[in-house]
């Protein structure tokens, strides 16, 4: 049995939106969609310097040395999709190891990576804390902070970026489960902990005016 590879490597996750939908609808416009988009955004990929490990249905998995040529390239792939009609992409990045299985590609970062891309807006790319560090101390990037959504799957803490210079959007809609966990996060900031906080000043002062009682008992 051949072991697997691992290699540590930027991992980007692209999907066409509304693909399900055009898929339904007219079938040949969209395997036809698909032609365009792997002419188009593969010399990219290549020009870049990154590897296209996979195409998953309408979606991309790809990879690269470093996060800020995945960010580059990921830049330029949302830049000429703009000439494309229906080519809408979202990107997610995140940092970590890939696992190479046979023809396969696996790992939990690689599981993050695919987790980030619904965060990101159409037109827009979402990346992870570890790919935002790579960005913060340059000025040609600016970056806004999302949120940290509990990922299904994913036990490790993640924190999720949207890139807002180079003309990209940012997030207008999160996924259903973050927005649940900033709920979630928001009721006990808005509600239990003020509550908490109130019974025991309550029961502190009742110690207090009991303590007299008490000491001369």
């Amino acid at each position: 049995m051949t072991k697997p590879k691992r290699k540590l490597a930027a991992i980007v996750f692209t999907d066409i939106v509304g693909f399900t939908e055009l898929s339904a609808k007219n079938e040949p416009a969209a395997l036809e969609l698909l032609n365009k988009q792997r002419k188009t955004l593969k010399p990219i990929v290549d020009e870049h310097g990154g590897d296209w490990l996979k195409e998953i249905g309408d979606g991309l998995l790809l990879t690269f040395n470093t996060n800020i040529a995945a960010v580059l390239c990921s830049i330029a792939i949302q830049e000429a999709a703009k000439s494309i009609p229906e080519l809408d992409l979202r990107i997610g990045i995140h940092q970590g190891e890939v696992v190479f299985q046979g023809d396969d590609v696996v790992g939990d970062d690689v599981n993050i990576a695919s987790r980030i891309e619904p965060y990101s807006a159409s037109g827009g790319i979402a990346i992870s804390g570890r790919v935002n560090a790579s960005l913060e101390r340059d000025p040609e990037f600016e970056t806004t902070f999302i949120g940290k959504p509990a990922l299904k799957g994913v036990s490790q803490e993640i924190k999720v970026y949207c890139i807002t210079s180079h003309g990209l959007l940012r997030a207008g809609m999160i996924p259903t489960d973050a927005k649940l966990e900033q709920e979630r996060t928001s009721f006990f900031k808005k509600y239990v902990f003020p509550i908490t906080g109130g019974l025991l000043v309550l029961l502190g002062g009742i110690f207090w005016f009991l303590l007299p009682l008490l000491s001369i008992g």
